[in-house]
């Protein structure tokens, strides 16, 4: 029997709700993040749900302000001086996306006032719920679940808690955490991704009987497309990757691609780099991504890799690819690696998996998540982890056995039309 934690399948479906209005600051071509990777897969699986959806996102550095329209999604790009990739100073940043969350909740206010003309009930029956992501739209969601009594689903796909372990917490982050607190005491229901994530949730006070579990999913356009080369062509993308890495393409690639940030792992990556070279002088590490606006994370890492003495070793890119490239550096990996101490999802290292490459992550993924079809590390020590990537370097039958292992499982849980399917049910169940 499944848990009232997750997203009901055992009950007679609700009907749809009569329109939804979404908050997501990151919408593409906006995409920066894991948030905007979400938005840019689900806004087309929702478009042709049958359910009036209108999305309200910043208009970044990428796209002007206007509104676009697909199918049944209405997707309105609001200038805001915070949006997602705009470099401002982080007080600016919060001020611009306070005013974008008021601007967004008096719209959806005046809609939702102007669909239930001439209706009778209470104003949470109307039929129309508020769905909002993250912090960055927590103010809207409190302010429609306060003034206009709408039903409110808040999908979290990460918290803003300082997750690096002895992290400082500032003034700001005191004050988003705060505000992600009243929202999940406000909703109606709340959306997480993967059981770990609840079950934290859970152990910080959050209502358990109002938490359902989605998993996303993972098709992304380019990597289906990859996924179905022939073999020799994907020996050809390979190829012309790890040219760019190893001495005529010969030796051993390892690929972690994501933000710098500590609570990451790239650093336990670095750390776990001299173990490795023991045994495998033909090594390149490839470090893809970037910092987080704001921070030293760069500076910090590049200074680490000096530390260490294993420059010559360690390619950092500092900075963020395309979907295709990254895609195209994991077909490239002999591993991928992905060694979280916190990952609430972790799109990336499902991604990995769906092509097929063998990937070890670290203790802060769920383990429902990879199943076992991933090697997932228990701690966050540089031993375990090269422990676990040099099996994958030495043992090929282990590496072909996990990679296959890794395909099934994403293949046969996660998609992008289930992940729509339980949003708009779990949408449903909040204004019935």
């Amino acid at each position: 029997m499944p848990s009232r934690m997750t997203a009901r399948a055992d009950s007679p479906p609700s009907p749809p709700p009569r329109r939804c209005y979404v908050v997501c600051t990151e919408v593409p071509p906006n995409v920066v993040g894991g948030l905007g990777r979400y938005a840019e897969r689900m806004i087309p699986a929702l478009a042709g749900s049958g359910v009036p959806v209108e999305v309200f996102g910043a208009a970044g550095p990428r796209r002007r302000p206007g509104t676009d329209r697909t199918g049944g999604v209405t997707l309105h790009r609001l200038r805001t001086a915070g949006a997602p990739g705009a470099r401002v100073r982080p007080l600016v940043r919060i001020a611009g996306l306070l005013a974008f969350n008021v601007r967004v909740a008096a719209r959806v206010l005046r809609a939702d006032r102007a669909g239930r003309s001439g209706r009778s009930g209470r104003a949470d029956r109307s039929g129309a719920v508020v769905a909002v992501h993250d912090w960055m739209g927590c103010l809207a969601g409190i302010l429609c679940r306060l003034l206009g009594r709408m039903p409110v689903v808040f999908h979290v796909h990460t918290c803003e808690h300082n997750p690096a372990t002895g992290a400082r917490r500032t003034a700001v982050t005191v004050g988003i955490t705060a505000l992600e607190t009243a929202q999940a005491r406000l909703a109606t229901l709340i959306v997480v991704p993967s059981a770990g994530m609840r079950d934290e949730l859970v152990a910080r006070g959050w209502p358990p009987g109002r938490l359902r579990v989605v998993p996303h999913g993972f098709e992304d356009p380019e990597l289906v497309r990859l996924a179905a080369l022939p073999d020799a062509d994907r020996d050809r993308l390979r190829s012309e990757v790890r040219a760019r890495y190893l001495p005529g393409g010969a030796g051993r690639l390892i690929v972690f691609a994501g933000r710098l940030s500590p609570h990451k792992g790239a650093h336990t990556l670095v750390r776990a780099v001299p173990a490795l070279l023991r045994d495998h002088d033909d090594l390149r590490v490839v470090l893809v991504g970037g910092q987080s606006p704001g921070t030293g994370d760069a500076a910090e890492l590049a200074r680490l890799i000096e530390r260490e003495g294993v420059g010559r070793h360690v390619v950092a890119t500092h900075r963020f690819l395309g979907a295709p490239e990254v895609f195209a550096h994991f077909l490239a990996a002999d591993v991928c690696v992905f060694p979280s101490s916190y990952e609430p999802f972790g799109l990336v290292a499902v991604e990995a998996m769906a092509l097929g490459r063998p990937v070890v992550v670290g203790p802060g993924y769920s383990p429902e998540v990879v199943g076992d079809g991933a090697v997932r590390c228990r701690t966050g020590s540089p031993a375990e982890l090269a422990a676990a990537l040099s099996r994958c370097l030495d043992d090929p039958g282990h590496a072909a056995a996990l990679a296959r292992r890794g395909a099934a499982h994403v293949r046969a849980r996660y998609s992008w039309a289930r992940t729509a399917e339980a949003t708009l049910a779990t949408y449903a169940e909040a204004v019935h």
